[in-house]
């Protein structure tokens, strides 16, 4: 901040103001560090925001969308990590992946079956071109990215941990809420990692779903190096009956 832009919020919101803008100046910079360096190691673009606007296509629910915004991908790597223990087991699945920088870093913690949704396929298509650039030497990692409403997705016949980066609104979120109950009726185990929880009521009255706290470093990392809240769920069926679930895997 220049000299005369602390003393106008000083005179205008006080110490504490100052404060704030300081602590945010920070973080941008602490993030973009790493998020560059991200970029660079992998050859790819993820750091690019796209406003929904620019781009040419037509969907019912386009109103509904959230621009692309990348997650920080330190706050990527705090959120995912306590999941890791589940990794060779599950699905990882980002709904409105985005350019696809969440997949990327999940797999470099253990995650080996990655599905990415993403309506807008001018977005989808730069999302499949980085995870193409980034796992053409990985055979072992299965990866998708699906051109597909969220609301309307079929998920695949497995545990599923699910992404979200505050990707639509509630038109959307209500159908996402809706499968993932159904998924969960089926006997599968969902966990849900939820950043920016914009439409965090609706997990909050699904009744297939119980908040879990994430560990005390996660809540540290958040509380200092995050503008958003986030919130985790777990199934409230998903372990209770093992010989139910299905074994056939689909990605």
């Amino acid at each position: 901040m220049t000299r005369t832009k602390i003393a106008q919020t000083l005179k205008e919101d006080g110490l504490s103001g100052v404060a704030r803008r300081v602590h945010a100046g920070l973080i941008f910079r602490y993030h973009e560090t790493f998020n560059s360096r991200f970029d660079t190691i992998h050859a790819i673009d993820t750091r690019t925001s796209v406003a929904l606007e620019t781009l040419d296509f037509e969907h019912q629910h386009k109103a509904h969308a959230i621009d692309y915004e990348p997650t920080p991908i330190k706050l990527v790597e705090a959120l995912l990590k306590p999941s890791r223990a589940r990794a060779s087991s599950t699905t990882f699945l980002d709904l409105g992946c985005g350019k696809g920088r969440v997949l990327i870093k999940a797999a470099e913690l253990g995650f080996d079956r990655l599905i990415g949704v993403e309506f807008a396929g001018e977005i989808a298509e730069a999302a499949r071109y980085n995870l193409g650039q980034v796992f053409r030497s990985s055979p072992g990692i299965s990866w998708t990215i699906i051109s597909q409403d969220a609301a309307t997705y079929s998920p695949p016949e497995s545990d599923l941990i699910v992404f979200l980066y505050n990707p639509f609104t509630q038109p959307v979120m209500e159908g996402v809420v809706n499968w993932i109950e159904a998924h969960i009726d089926r006997g599968y185990r969902v966990e849900i990692i939820y950043y920016n929880s914009q439409c965090r009521s609706l997990f909050d009255d699904c009744n297939r779903l119980k908040v879990t706290p994430f560990p005390w470093l996660v809540k540290l990392q958040l509380r200092f190096l995050s503008w958003h809240a986030a919130v985790k769920y777990l199934s409230v069926a998903g372990d209770r009956n093992e010989s139910y679930r299905g074994t056939e895997r689909q990605v």
